[in-house]
């Protein structure tokens, strides 16, 4: 049963409700005669505690409640997030032959036993014990007449309102027990308890003393001297003296430093769920198995609480945004004060924040051992405690009404047979308020088990499922595997959510043989009368493309362009782009795009960089650009001169002196974070890219597509070298036609374009343009998307205009040879946040991992990596910030690139960009 994550509540409030309740509460128990209290030195404590005197004669009297009690009692708050609820406990016994008559005067002495049985808080503030109180009666429902559906019936409205039920702070009692009697002499017994009055511990201890008087209601239990008021005024009065100091320097020197809470994938605002209702997961380490892990525990120097914490704290971490995290702790702290306090029931439970750091490359043995020092160091100085520290968290880093600490693990292994004497357990579940999931656990007759108590709602659907299998599996495999504990990284992914990564990533098919331009040449030959290029001013064939690109390339080659080198194409958006790129690849070369706008001192950087020798450049832009003075830099300018006879007997191409894996281009990024880096992309990689989307879309010499995207920008990769490798035709606008949605709806009309491909922007300005404006339909049938966020309502608004048409979100990088990621984009999910990033294609793959180079579980954000024939080789140049971008997985072997970006996968395989 958990501790209470008190919340960080909005500072205000909560420091005013704890300091009216702790005044109210310290006026009310106050004694008539402040006597001190009397203490003995106990050697197990920090600082000199010792035995308190009991004060019978002031038990009936008020008292403070403790901080736990009134974090819990602020939990009920119905501001605060996952409020509106207690911390309550529901067993269910399925059980035969009970003495109802008995059962009920056993009870009454329990109550006769123990006064937090009989406590209510007061509307001051306190806490007060009542006695007398009435004789208490069980409440009976006679099903023995019943058919088997109405028991069931039956039984299951009783189970849904007594196992989250709300007691009234301030009256009695806070506890139902109903019996229910069945067939064949068969009881159902329903007990419900409302735990701010009594802890985990005592929980046991209740039903350990209840089963004593059951089998003989004058048991001879020693009587109790003690209370439990006696025992919180102690305690307050020592953590208000100068022996706890040291407790609370230590802790106010931790709490700047202190991480969140795990950062767990939430389905819902926890504040939007009102009052929480908890779900149940339950498994069982068999005897064998688990005295087997214990003898290992013992071996690694671990306690076995400890143990399982580390082990919970492993899933969590492979669950969380963060492997560096505050856990909640809850454990029994009976302070030895006097002899029978641990015969005693109340609250003894304390609170610890126990900071986790999962993110080291030490083994799992390693890491649970620095975690048990870690609260072994704490708990030296537990006298400040968890609340009193939440409180703190809350003020420093104003948090609000929310759960500040909601993840909690219950150290106490508890031994559940003290409840067996009522019957076998048939439902058991706990609640605390601002809980989003509680670990407990306990021993059953030499057995393990293991119990996640959880807001289910609060997560996405099988999350939680996906946890606990991946936990218990996870203790089976150290009990079984003893080279685990040796492990820096524990395999977590659950089973069947690696079956389905490794069935998304199943991309492998045959790689297209050749060169980038290759299908340009057999389109050439085969319909050499065709469209190819179409600009407001000129209109070139494949035949005429051919020829020259083919003069070109000779040329080029002459003048010494060679494979893995770099010849710049510096032009306007226009023809001579198609005919200097292909020229460029027909003679061996790579080509460099270069914006002709760009200023002078960044032109010649690039061209420095680069390495280049050759320019290709218009005459219109070779007279208005200040040319840098670099030794041996040559430009040449492409014009439409004449190429002799028009003719459909085409030469051949010139034979290849470069290898598929050899350079087709490389692009120089933005440099928005830095110097700019030149991506080198292989003729095979983008290849590959190309003949996947063509063979997607269907591309054919019907499609056209309108250019927009500038050379420098590898979208154009696909206008050019994809639309030439169907047969299809380029249609490019002038130059100052690049934000003019008006001109390219003409363009799109006029030419019968079909094919779109760009990024969300464009489509939305041609979208905003057309609405309204009567346009005929557009011919548009295939939209391919990317290179940012795709708005949620852009589909349906451009499926309003061109319903026909398929739209397609592209993803991944200019170093994973233009995409690497698609998405078809359908009816737009009112759930989406953003429409899905989507599925690797053909020869690429997608990983989601954790800075431990982990998979990250569904919903899971982790860094977004790309494998596969379409990465590039390297940055040009630059092998420094290549190997930080490019690396080979040190585990599976895979070479890999490092987006940058943040992305999760979802459980049907579709992965989430979640942005930088």
């Amino acid at each position: 049963m958990s501790g209470l994550n008190e919340s960080g509540a909005a500072e205000a409030k909560r420091a005013l409700l704890a300091e009216l309740l702790q005044k109210k509460a310290g006026r009310l128990a106050a004694p008539k005669k402040p006597d001190p209290v009397e203490l003995r030195a106990d050697p197990a404590e920090e600082a000199p505690i010792r035995e308190l005197v009991p004060a019978p004669l002031e038990r009936d009297l008020p008292f403070p409640l403790n901080d736990l009690q009134q974090a819990y009692l602020f939990g009920r708050e119905s501001e605060v997030e996952l409020g509106q609820g207690s911390i309550h406990v529901y067993v269910e016994f399925d059980s035969s032959g009970l003495d109802l008559d008995r059962l009920e005067r056993s009870f009454g002495r329990l109550l006769e036993r123990h006064g937090m049985l009989r406590a209510v808080v007061l509307p001051e503030g306190g806490q007060r014990i009542l006695d007398p109180v009435p004789v208490y009666r069980l409440e009976i429902s006679d099903l023995r007449e019943a058919t088997a559906p109405e028991i069931e019936a039956a039984l299951a409205e009783i189970r849904e309102r007594m196992s989250h039920q709300l007691f009234a702070v301030g009256t009695w009692p806070a506890f139902e027990i109903r019996v229910g009697l069945l067939p064949e002499g068969k009881q159902t017994v329903h007990f419900s308890l409302d735990l701010l009055m009594i802890d985990a511990s005592s929980f046991l201890l209740l039903f350990k003393d209840w089963g004593r008087f059951y089998e003989d209601l004058d048991a001879g239990l020693p009587p109790l001297d003690l209370t439990f008021r006696d025992y919180v005024l102690a305690e307050q009065a020592f953590r208000a003296s100068e022996a706890a100091r040291p407790s609370r320097d230590y802790w106010m020197e931790r709490v700047p430093t202190l991480p969140p809470a795990p950062q767990l994938p939430l389905a819902a605002d926890p504040a939007s769920l009102g009052r929480p209702r908890f779900l149940r997961r339950t498994a069982r380490l068999e005897p064998e198995l688990w005295a087997r892990l214990k003898e290992r525990v013992a071996e690694a120097g671990l306690t076995p609480s400890m143990f399982l914490c580390a082990a919970y704290c492993e899933v969590l971490g492979n669950w969380s945004q963060s492997r560096r995290f505050t856990l909640n702790i809850s454990m029994t702290n009976r302070l030895r004060l006097h002899r029978q306090v641990a015969d005693m029931v109340g609250v003894f439970s304390e609170l610890n924040l126990l900071e986790v750091d999962l993110a080291s490359a030490e083994s799992f043995e390693a890491r649970a051992l620095r975690l048990q020092e870690r609260l072994w160091t704490d708990l030296d100085h537990r006298h400040f405690g968890g609340v009193r520290l939440l409180r703190e968290l809350a003020r420093r880093r104003q948090g609000g009404l929310r759960a500040r600490m909601p993840v909690v693990f219950t150290a106490t292994l508890l031994d559940f047979s003290q409840l067996e004497w009522l019957g076998r357990v048939e439902s058991f579940i706990t609640q605390t308020p601002q809980v989003w999931i509680d670990h407990q656990m306990s021993e059953e007759r030499g057995a393990l088990v293991l119990h996640w108590d959880a807001v289910e709602e609060l997560f996405p659907a099988g999350l939680l499922s996906g946890m606990f299998d991946s936990y218990v599996l996870l203790l089976r495999r150290l009990a079984d595997e003893p080279e685990s504990w040796r492990a820096s990284h524990l395999p977590l992914l659950p089973p069947a959510q690696a079956e389905v990564r490794a069935a998304v990533n199943a991309t492998d098919a045959p790689i297209p043989s050749g060169l980038l331009h290759a299908p340009f040449l057999d389109r050439a030959r085969e319909q050499p009368a065709r469209p190819a290029v179409i600009t407001p001013t000129a209109e070139l064939s494949y035949g005429e493309l051919a020829r020259r690109a083919r003069s070109l390339g000779t040329e080029l080659r002459a003048l010494g362009a060679r494979p893995n080198r770099l010849v710049a194409v510096a032009m306007e958006k226009g023809w001579e782009q198609v005919v200097a790129v292909l020229g460029i690849l027909e003679a061996g070369g790579a080509y460099l795009p270069i914006d002709p706008a760009l200023p002078p001192s960044r032109l010649r950087h690039l061209l420095e960089r680069g390495e280049v020798e050759i320019v290709l450049t218009q005459p219109h832009v070779e007279s208005r650009v200040e040319w840098p003075d670099l030794p041996g830099l040559r430009r040449i300018l492409i014009e439409r001169g004449p190429l002799g006879a028009e003719t459909h007997e085409l030469e051949p191409p010139l034979p290849p002196v470069q290898t598929p894996e050899d350079l087709a281009y490389v692009i120089f990024t933005s440099g928005s974070t830095g110097e700019p880096k030149g991506v080198m992309i292989d003729h095979r990689g983008a290849l590959n890219t190309i003949v996947d989307v063509n063979r997607r879309i269907g591309a054919g010499p019907d499609d056209r597509v309108l250019a927009l995207s500038s050379l420098a920008f590898d979208l154009s990769v696909y206008d050019v070298f994809g639309l030439l490798a169907a047969g299809g035709t380029i249609v490019l606008p002038e130059p100052g036609a690049g934000r003019d949605p008006a001109r390219w709806a003409e363009l799109i009309a006029e030419h019968r374009v079909t094919l779109w491909n760009s990024v969300p922007a464009l489509l939305e300005m041609l979208v905003e343009y057309a609405a309204g404006r009567g346009l005929p339909e557009l011919p548009l049938r295939s939209v391919l998307l990317s290179g940012d966020w795709i708005p949620l309502d852009l589909p349906p608004r451009f499926r309003a205009l061109v319903p026909r048409a398929e739209l397609i979100g592209m993803g991944g990088a200019t170093e994973a040879s233009i995409w690497s990621i698609l998405f078809p984009i359908g009816e737009i999910d009112p759930a989406w946040k953003s429409v899905p990033y989507g599925r690797p294609m053909v020869n690429q793959r997608f990983h989601v991992f954790n800075e431990n180079l982990e998979p990250c579980p569904d919903h899971v954000p982790g860094s977004l990596c790309i494998g596969g024939i379409g990465l590039a080789l390297g940055y040009w140049r630059d092998p420094e910030k290549t190997d930080r971008s490019f690396f080979v997985h040190p585990r599976t072997g895979e070479r890999l690139y490092r987006t940058g970006d943040l992305g999760r996968y979802l459980p049907d395989g579709t992965i989430e960009f979640l942005g930088r």
